[in-house]
């Protein structure tokens, strides 16, 4: 017995040790919900801090979800931490309005809710320390690849996140029981885990069992395999990582960088673009949907935490929604910076290189106007509400709104539309073209093309 409890602490002690999880002198808040998982990690950390001077700290959150079995796990944790003078926290969150407050499913809002409540508690420099196993690492991965997860969903939990630290990421649930046995341990059994009600117990008790049928080391066949991954994808995430550093220009990313790059590091580099602005999850659909953007060169997505992501010019976006504050810039005849970072351009040019150029593309009427019709006082600027203009050839004056409605403008690009006015009057709209009044005209001799770069 005593052999059997020294191998499963020597697995715990070298996940520790080989990961660097537990400085000398940290304090760790322990996630002590009162199963035999967080039960057996505390037991251990309780004589593994002894002799390292690691201050423990139990937390346990009652999630506002299983009633009276709930307040049964919390007197349980309670009792236990009197009884082993282990200094413990508690917190009760009404976790199912929350979720509907934040739009969230019940998971992933008490997910927040454990991991906001431990970290407050550990400060800066301590740390968490949570009873994930290896078998929930399985789990996770069996989860994941039933949701067509890429690398990264199959590399399964990470043994350390940040200050999140995982010491029994190598053990087993049937190994935790054992150990929980031989040491003493008493435990509580939440009734939710023994139902068929969530995806995650379904491949605990049906899924796991016929593959270690199997394979009766199923669980360590998926160890080495979420290793493997999890090299492969520490690698490809950061060429990704220094591609995406490398594209960084006036608050976007060059997509001429970006459109070069392979799909495994373009996909990965967009979702650490996410990333930068976001905790909130991505999917496959969702990162399917940014790359087609850059590949595409126009266009815009919206995807986990409203995070959008458009493309203008040569410059990919990728931030929080938020109101634009409009902009006005005086026009320089040199080449007008705008303040996405894009250069705006009036070039001159003959009636004959005007003719030559729309023999070759019949948009080009789009981009050129009437210079004559530029006067003193000229500013390129955003769009202001209740804007107006007749596009040439329309015979109609139209709102922008209107305009941008008609032609399906997703409106999270809208503010980004560039516009040149001159004496008050709107002389060309990005995207839409010259007014009537600007255009190029068969007795007009000054033409000028406008271009944004």
């Amino acid at each position: 017995m005593k052999d059997e409890i020294r191998k499963i602490e020597k697995k715990i002690e070298g996940v520790i040790a080989g990961w660097n999880m537990l400085p000398q002198g940290c304090t760790v808040v322990v996630g002590l919900s009162g199963g035999a998982d967080s039960m057996a990690l505390t037991h251990f950390l309780l004589k593994y801090a002894v002799p390292r001077h690691i201050h423990i700290v139990a937390a346990h959150i009652n999630h506002g979800i299983r009633g009276e079995e709930a307040q049964r796990d919390e007197c349980f944790v309670a009792r236990w931490c009197e009884d082993n003078r282990v200094e413990v926290r508690f917190l009760h969150a009404d976790v199912p309005a929350l979720a509907a407050e934040r739009g969230l499913g019940l998971e992933e809002c008490g997910r927040q809710v454990r991991y906001g409540y431990f970290q407050s508690l550990c400060g800066e420099n301590g740390k968490i320390a949570t009873a994930h196993t290896l078998s929930d690492s399985c789990e996770t991965v069996l989860f994941n690849l039933a949701k067509g997860a890429g690398a990264r969903g199959m590399s399964g939990i990470p043994p350390v996140r940040g200050n999140i630290v995982r010491p029994l990421i190598a053990v087993t649930r049937a190994e935790v029981e054992r150990y929980c046995a031989d040491c003493g341990i008493p435990y509580v059994t939440d009734s939710t885990n023994l139902t068929g009600d969530y995806s995650r117990n379904k491949i605990r008790n049906q899924v796991v069992p016929v593959l270690r049928e199997i394979n009766p080391a199923f669980e360590s066949a998926v160890s080495g395999l979420t290793r493997r991954i999890s090299e492969d994808e520490a690698c490809l995430s950061a060429l990704a990582g220094e591609k995406l550093s490398a594209a960084e220009y006036h608050g976007g990313y060059r997509r001429s960088i970006l459109a070069r790059l392979p799909n495994p590091l373009l996909s990965r580099a967009m979702a650490q673009a996410v990333r930068r602005v976001t905790a909130s999850r991505l999917d496959s659909r969702h990162i399917y949907d940014m790359t087609g953007l850059v590949r595409q060169g126009s266009g815009g997505v919206t995807v986990a935490g409203g995070v959008q992501c458009s493309v203008q010019g040569d410059t990919v976006f990728v931030s929080l929604p938020s109101k634009k504050e409009p902009w006005c810039v005086p026009l320089d005849p040199n080449g007008t910076l705008l303040p996405d970072g894009r250069m705006f351009r009036l070039n001159q040019l003959t009636k004959k290189e005007y003719e030559n150029r729309l023999k070759f593309n019949n948009l080009f009427f789009n981009n050129a106007i009437n210079y004559a019709t530029i006067l003193n006082i000229t500013s390129v600027r955003s769009r202001r509400e209740g804007d107006a203009y007749r596009p040439a050839g329309r015979g109609v004056t139209k709102t922008l709104k209107k305009l941008f409605n008609e032609a399906g403008l997703e409106p999270m690009l809208r503010g980004g539309r560039t516009i040149l006015e001159s004496g008050g009057k709107i002389l060309w709209v990005e995207g839409f073209g010259p007014s009537q009044e600007s255009c190029v005209k068969d007795d007009t001799q000054n033409i000028a093309e406008i271009k944004i770069t």
